[in-house]
């Protein structure tokens, strides 16, 4: 049983628990996302390639989908529709707080969590096990600290891996989480990892790694002496192997330059924290989505923006790419504010209109060329 979900947070533990495999639905750049019928006006360009994949017959086969509710119009009512137009699909929905994390908001997902489960159950017949559980729970936890490691591995130096092998090793787990894809990725973080033991610096990368999860940087101050300019990519559900082709394309620069992202399916996916399994387990996996680093869908603008403005201040970075989705409301409402925010602490910005099919890819090369020259003459 292989279940899509399109949301950073899923319960991935909790699909795992039941013998379900969680995938991730990602947009396919060769299916146009243009006008359809079905959808509203306000739809955008992510929800729309991902409908016109499934029209089309260009979706893989699934045994169902998962979306959540209440976090953007678009995802909300591409379910209903999805509902309508395709009624053989088994369609899930997870309710997320829009409210950051209080006791109230953790109750609240804990119930929904309890009602995905039996939904679970009912429709594909597989309960959740503890043995499962237990199970699910140490693959994923395996994952995120060896993609923790890597993430903190290429603040220090990102030469050590490559941004688009990074973004490469997380998206394969999360479209097919298994041992195989934890190994891949763990040997990455290790090799990484003796790389900066060699010179001395892998403590600065797990007291680095603790303060990205926390979110607390405490004294954490990266020196940096460095010609390339050294730069963040911020944004919402923008997909990183997408970010990262178009850094890559680029003959002066390579993804090198790329130190660290803020993305949904990536850093804020990545940076969950672990799902403590003493006490009720769904008020547990509760916790651990809301604690994830929040999104332009969620309240807590101002603690995302003065996280942006530490990050920038503190790891040496000289320009933040601003990513919007195509006609996405929560990030064009956000966008001002983010590049508000690295101005104040004299870090230069541009934003990047972006579509799934990167529709405008020249477009989008030139305008990262022309930043990172900018940046480059600033430094000289």
């Amino acid at each position: 049983v292989i279940l899509g979900y399109v949301y950073p947070h899923a319960p991935l533990e909790l699909l795992l628990a039941h013998g379900i495999t969680p995938s991730l639905v990602r947009t396919n750049p060769s299916v146009q996302g243009g006008f359809e019928a079905s959808l509203q006006t306000f739809s955008c360009s992510l929800t729309r390639n991902l409908f016109s994949q499934r029209s089309n017959g260009r979706l893989l086969s699934l045994s169902g989908l998962l979306f959540p509710s209440n976090t953007c119009d678009s995802l909300h009512n591409v379910a209903d529709i999805w509902r309508y137009r395709f009624p053989g699909d088994k369609i899930f929905t997870l309710t997320y707080p829009a409210a950051r994390f209080d006791e109230d908001s953790v109750h609240f997902l804990a119930e929904e969590l309890r009602i995905l489960s039996e939904s679970l159950k009912k429709i594909f017949g597989r309960p959740l096990s503890n043995d499962s559980l237990l199970a699910a729970v140490y693959l994923v936890n395996n994952f995120r600290n060896a993609a923790q490691t890597l993430y903190s591995c290429r603040v220090v130096d990102p030469s050590v891996v490559s941004y688009s092998e990074l973004t490469r090793m997380v998206r394969g787990f999360l479209t097919t989480p298994n041992t195989d894809t934890v190994r891949q990725i763990s040997e990455l973080a290790s090799a990484a990892s003796r790389i900066l033991d060699a010179r001395r610096q892998l403590g600065t990368v797990k007291s680095l790694q603790k303060a990205l999860l926390t979110g607390k940087l405490g004294d954490i101050e990266i020196a940096v002496e460095s010609k390339t300019p050294r730069v963040m990519v911020v944004g919402g559900m923008i997909e990183p192997q997408a970010i990262a082709s178009l850094f890559k394309a680029l003959t002066k620069f390579s993804g090198d330059v790329v130190v660290l992202d803020l993305l949904s399916f990536g850093f804020k996916t990545v940076f969950t924290p672990r799902v403590n399994l003493e006490g009720d387990l769904f008020v547990a996996m509760a916790r651990s989505i809301l604690g994830a680093p929040s999104e332009p869908t969620q309240e807590g603008l101002p603690e995302r923006l003065e996280f942006l403005k530490l990050l920038l201040s503190r790891l040496g970075i000289r320009g933040v790419v601003v990513c919007e989705q195509s006609f996405c409301d929560p990030d064009q409402f956000e966008a001002p504010s983010l590049v508000n925010a690295a101005s104040q602490v004299g870090v230069h910005s541009v934003r990047l209109p972006i579509d799934p099919e990167l529709s405008d890819r020249a477009r989008l090369e030139g305008r990262i060329q022309s930043f990172f020259e900018t940046l480059e003459a600033g430094q000289q």
